[in-house]
């Protein structure tokens, strides 16, 4: 005859360690704790780096001219790829457009193409009045997708 589903008198089962005691036992184990610590540093950096990035790079990213003066603004789109840092990053080809209108600089071209040989852009501002503008530039590797566009802008000021 059995009694709660163990043979009668035999001990029933010790319940199994809650997780508080598997942690306690695991002070006593440093190459296991070592060990876990390692997963989850290396999970949390795949977190952190698991989807690609592209963004706008612009040099200067501030700009001060006189009136008639002109400076080159170089534009690239920059592209990281997955589970890499941005260290890795790379230009890449693309387009490259000014999308404000600016009224105190002039700045040419406003759109262009670049290439996988030639992935930036030179711009020539050149200062027409005295004042501040912020040129905003968008640029995306295929045009045709509205969300691959990003945008940055650059503050440039025009003096006597």
């Amino acid at each position: 005859m059995t009694r709660g589903g163990t043979a009668f008198g035999k001990p029933a089962q010790p319940e199994p360690p809650g997780l508080a005691d598997r942690l306690k036992a695991l002070r006593h184990k440093p190459k296991t704790l070592a060990a876990l610590a390692l997963v989850a540093v290396l999970g949390a950096l795949a977190w952190a780096t698991r989807e690609p990035e592209t963004w706008i790079t612009v040099n200067p990213t501030e700009i001060r001219i006189a009136v008639g003066a002109s400076q080159q603004l170089s534009v690239a789109l920059t592209y990281k790829p997955r589970f890499r840092f941005r260290g890795s990053a790379r230009s890449i080809a693309g387009t490259v457009q000014l999308i404000s209108f600016p009224s105190a600089v002039d700045v040419a071209p406003t759109t262009m193409a670049t290439s996988g040989s030639a992935p930036e852009a030179t711009l020539k501002v050149t200062g027409l009045r005295e004042g501040q503008e912020e040129l905003i530039l968008a640029a995306s590797n295929t045009p045709t997708d509205q969300r691959s566009w990003q945008t940055t802008s650059v503050r440039v000021v025009v003096t006597r």
